[in-house]
């Protein structure tokens, strides 16, 4: 390849890392918006409204992001068969992740389910050396390690015993590399645009089978008492929010972006999540600082910084290379 032809490939993916970073930051976001809605269904209804209350909310989220990009022209010409099944298998593992992580938390400390979630790092190096049977370059590993580490320690050290609650989160961890791998196959493939929308069809239809599956539960509220969450400011503010950001601008840039990067540097991007959440709860008085904050952060930035340097003086030790051949 030209100077010229990896300096743009550079360019690409260093634009393609300031836009997922921006994803982690919204993300991070969500994790409050996220308890906030949950403490208001818990408020209204306790724990026998917390199933079909957290689904009513992904289904609100996901359902009005929809609508927002449905406005949008080039969404609307990019639509085909093809672009929905490519939904469809973004959109499986994204639902099928959230619920795993939402029912794992019930058993599992957020500390836990950080660390635990956070080996979706690790599980898509995996995943893609098996699937190209080809092992991720050392500095992608040594910073999928890190990025794991901080994630898992970022608040405080995870106490494991490996009951139901362990194993539903390392199962989400799994299907998140599975979303991520997907992603990267999908969105090579389609404009990512109409795809993002068949995605949070997809989706917020799912978490509707939720609200009703709630809702049938021993002791559920009706759905009218439910409906009633979307009068109530305490809900709908941070389901509006989560929707417009952590979803239509969030994912768009996702499925835009993340194809220009190798998935494994992705994953390790999308693990500084957790430093954006904390900062956020800090910056709220949520929590407190402590060492494992600092320390897990560092962790985080550290892996970041050699999974993106790695490749860059590698390739730089190649050219060198060929323009001083022995």
């Amino acid at each position: 390849m030209s100077t010229t032809g990896t300096t743009i490939e550079q360019r690409k993916s260093t634009r393609a890392v300031c836009a997922l970073f921006l994803v982690t930051l919204l993300w991070g976001w969500t994790f409050v918006w996220m308890k906030d809605g949950v403490d208001a269904v818990e408020a209204r209804f306790g724990d026998r409204g917390l199933v079909a209350g957290v689904g009513l909310f992904l289904a609100l989220r996901f359902g009005i992001a929809a609508v927002v990009l449905l406005a949008l022209p080039a969404v609307r010409r990019g639509l085909s068969a093809r672009t929905w099944l490519g939904g469809a298998q973004i959109g499986g593992p994204l639902l099928a992740g959230f619920l795993l992580q939402m029912f794992g938390l019930h058993g599992v400390s957020p500390a836990v389910s950080a660390f635990l979630t956070s080996l979706y790092v690790l599980f898509t190096a995996l995943v893609l050396s098996v699937r190209t049977r080809n092992a991720p370059r050392k500095s992608l590993v040594l910073g999928g390690l890190l990025a794991t580490f901080g994630a898992g320690f970022i608040g405080g050290p995870p106490q494991l015993t490996f009951g139901v609650g362990e194993w539903l989160t390392v199962a989400c961890a799994f299907v998140f590399a599975v979303h991520i791998l997907v992603t990267d196959h999908v969105t090579k493939q389609h404009a990512p645009m109409p795809v993002t929308f068949t995605t949070l069809v997809f989706v917020a239809v799912g978490s509707a089978v939720v609200v009703a599956i709630g809702l049938a539960l021993e002791g559920a509220p009706r759905a009218l008492e439910l409906s009633r969450l979307c009068g109530e400011p305490d809900f709908m503010t941070p389901v509006l929010l989560s929707s417009f950001l952590a979803t239509v601008i969030a994912l768009s840039l996702m499925n835009t972006f993340q194809r220009e990067l190798d998935p494994v540097r992705a994953a390790i991007v999308y693990a500084i999540e957790p430093v954006w959440a904390a900062l956020v709860s800090l910056a709220l008085g949520r929590e407190h600082a402590s060492v494992w904050l600092w320390l897990g952060g560092g962790a985080l930035l550290a892996g970041n910084l050699i999974a993106e340097v790695g490749p860059a003086l590698a390739s730089a030790r190649r050219r060198a290379a060929a323009q001083n051949p022995p």
